[in-house]
């Protein structure tokens, strides 16, 4: 979302880009599926290993699996931010609008 400007200097919210930055985050969540679903043969491969090795490794996966899923509830906070942004200032638009019609 770019939050440009118009002339008068009021922030402009395309709600294009602003659709098309939701569907650029809703890939990047779906990436971060599937790197997660990449671990699983690891997680076989390391229950077959003993010892320090087989340790750091299931260390290793779990702490990827739990960072993978924190940017996930990241990119649906994003998405939620980005609509709720949206949606207010569509809502101020409209106020606006009918306080501009209410003067004339």
């Amino acid at each position: 979302m770019s939050g440009l400007r118009d002339a008068s200097g009021a922030i402009v919210i395309d709600e294009a880009e602003a659709e098309e930055d939701i569907r650029r985050i809703e890939l990047a969540k779906s990436k971060l599926e599937e790197a997660k679903q990449l671990l699983s043969p690891a997680k076989i491969d390391s229950e077959r290993m003993f010892g320090a090795a087989r340790d750091a490794l299931e260390e290793q996966l779990t702490k990827i699996e739990r960072d993978l899923s924190d940017w996930g509830d990241r990119c649906d906070f994003s998405v939620k931010y980005i609509r709720h942004v949206v949606a207010e200032y569509k809502r101020i638009d409209r106020e606006f609008a009918a306080k501009a019609k209410g003067m004339s």
